[in-house]
Parts: C-alpha cells; structure tokens; sequence
C-alpha cells in the first residue's frame, strides 16, 4: 500500500486529534495538555530547509501565542530523518533549527529567547515527515 506523506500526516494528525495547517508541512499546537508547554510543529520535505507557507503560518502562529501567554523561552528542536549520514543530518538539523529561528525573529520574537536544540538524526532509516520535523516548545 503505497501512502503518501500527505496521507500519512492525516492519519496521524487525524488519530490523536491534532489540527492541520495545510497539506502535511506543518500544524498548530501539537498538544493541548495544560501540563505539558506548547508545541508548535514545523515539517520539511526530505533534504530540505526550505519553509513552506504553512510551516511559515505555524511559526507566525507559535510566536503570536509566546507573545500572548508571555512565554519566556522558545526552545526550537530540530530533527532529520535517518536516511543518508549521520553527520549531513545533523548539519541539516542545525540548519533547519537556524531557519526557524530566523523566521520567529522576523515574526517579533527577540533572539535572546530563542534557545536552539539541533537534535540531528532521529529514528529509523524511514523518511517519514515525523522524523523531518522543528519542534517549537513555548517555556513560561
């Protein structure tokens, strides 16, 4: 059975009630619990650092609710997929955390509260959008 990534991220995002900002490249708060910070998700195509307009709309998206909740931190985790060599993925991963980053400046979020956390390779040599992911936490 052959699932797109699109098809993929709905039935995830469908399966645990997540909402979805447009195709399959981002979506907005990734969880809902009161315990637990906000998570903003951000994906990518294999290889890619590009942002899409919905990856851009969620970031907009995390930093207009940092600033309403009065977040003190966003920590910006970003990951890649195993496919290729552990040390690509990780400069990827440091790109892509420099990417958004860059994108929450630009929607008004000072760079001091900005914390980046580069994770690299994650998961299985699968490269599946989940592993091809920024992770926007807001920290009170």
């Amino acid at each position: 059975m052959a699932w797109g990534i699109s098809n993929f991220c709905k039935l995830v995002c469908f399966s645990v009630l997540l909402p979805v900002a447009g195709i399959a490249n981002a979506q907005t708060p990734a969880n809902t619990s009161p315990a637990q910070p906000p998570r903003f998700l951000v994906y990518f195509d294999e290889f890619s650092a590009n942002l899409s307009d919905e990856a851009k709309a969620t970031i907009a998206d995390a930093a207009k609710r940092a600033r309403d909740t009065g977040a003190k931190t966003l920590v910006v985790q970003a990951r890649a997929s195993a496919t290729g060599r552990p040390e690509t993925n990780k400069f990827l991963a440091q790109t892509r955390s420099s990417i958004v980053a860059d994108q929450l400046e630009d929607d008004g979020v000072a760079r001091t509260m900005i914390r980046q956390e580069p994770i690299g390779q994650t998961g299985s040599s699968d490269p599946s959008v989940y592993n091809r992911r920024v992770d926007i936490i807001l920290e009170r």
